[in-house]
């Protein structure tokens, strides 16, 4: 019966830390924005205004060209180095740099990545499962 409850809870675990979601929200403002520039600080951000959901075949995005940073919503097809990956480019003396990521809000410096709050969570599952099979 333990055996069982083990790979159970085993099994839990792997589907749950592949889990992903295709809701997810992004930030969407430019360094000019109060708490948006290098120094990101969502706290700063107008909540409302500066959340929108990524639809269909979207990624957040954060651009930088010199000091001005840019965080959104685009196409994933526009990710260079695909839906979670970075790009830098130099271009008549100016380098821009430009990443893509499809999780919530991980445009945003200081956000909690989705995948490891659902690992943690797997864990803890396991943890309760296993101490109740083993009474």
């Amino acid at each position: 019966m333990q055996r069982l409850a083990t790979g159970i809870a085993v099994l839990f675990l792997v589907i749950l830390s592949f889990y992903s979601t295709d809701a997810y929200n992004c930030y969407v403002c430019t360094s000019v924005s109060n708490g948006c520039g290098a120094s990101f600080d969502a706290t700063k951000l107008n909540a409302t205004g500066n959340i929108v959901a990524a639809t269909g075949n979207q990624t957040c995005t954060k651009g930088q060209i010199g000091d001005l940073i840019s965080r959104g919503v685009g196409d994933v097809s526009t990710c260079t180095n695909g839906a979670n990956g970075c790009n830098t480019t130099s271009l008549l003396g100016a380098t821009f740099a430009s990443c893509c990521c499809n999780t919530n809000l991980c445009n945003g410096v200081s956000s909690i990545q989705h995948q490891y709050i659902l690992f943690i969570s797997a864990i803890s599952m396991f943890i309760v499962i296993k101490n109740v099979f083993t009474i």
